[in-house]
């Protein structure tokens, strides 16, 4: 949904455009866009071929049953397409000559009732703590699932994850604006002021280890 938006986004340049085939030999990672005035390397990633409950399962029967440990072994399929996009736009930007350019990441879950955008948001923040040193910000996207809020409204919280520097403070106003104008093509409301005071997910086994079911739940401060 995002990707389709991109393609049409009047500050997206795509590098998939013929001027930038000679910037992009053989064997150079390329990313997907340039947003903001071409001030921006973005890569864009999807959360689809992902087999959770293989993975959940084989999690349970290793008799790790919660905390750091599963949560880092659950996270490595996410982890390893992050690793991917540091490097195309470490890559870009040296193709560019734009050493100075902001690294975004956008990655959009398309599984739906299985995982929710609570471990991108997991996985991101993990990973933007220990690595990812081209990225700036991580923007977390989720428009297979809903949350329902206390007052009975379906939400599709979008979650920016950033570091504290002044680039990662950019990025969040210029992404805030790209929402805006993304939201406004869906014709929903983008709540700015939706703070998450705690959020929780679980992935159910029986006792033999056997998937049963996921539950994903978060509560507005």
């Amino acid at each position: 949904m995002m990707l389709d938006f991109l393609n049409g986004y009047q500050k997206s340049v795509s590098l998939d455009d013929e001027k930038f085939r000679a910037f992009f030999t053989a064997g150079v990672k390329k990313s997907d866009f340039l947003l903001f005035e071409d001030s921006t390397v973005c890569e864009f990633k999807e959360i689809e071929n992902f087999d959770v409950v293989n993975r959940v399962e084989k999690i349970a029967n290793k008799g790790i049953a919660s905390g750091p440990n599963s949560e880092r072994d659950f996270y490595r399929r996410i982890n390893s397409v992050l690793s991917k996009a540091n490097q195309q736009i470490k890559e870009t930007k040296n193709a560019l000559g734009k050493p100075d350019a902001l690294g975004l990441v956008m990655i959009e879950n398309l599984i739906p009732t299985n995982l929710s955008v609570l471990a991108l948001i997991g996985a991101a923040d993990r990973k933007m703590a220990n690595g990812l040193e081209f990225v700036d910000a991580v923007l977390c996207l989720d428009f297979a699932n809903t949350f329902t809020d206390e007052n009975g409204s379906q939400i599709q919280p979008a979650q920016l994850v950033t570091r504290a520097t002044d680039r990662s403070e950019k990025l969040y106003r210029l992404v805030g604006e790209l929402l805006d104008e993304f939201s406004k093509t869906r014709n929903t409301t983008l709540h700015r002021d939706f703070d998450i005071s705690n959020a929780d997910q679980n992935w159910v086994v029986d006792s033999s280890g056997r998937y049963k079911n996921f539950k994903a739940t978060l509560n507005k401060r």
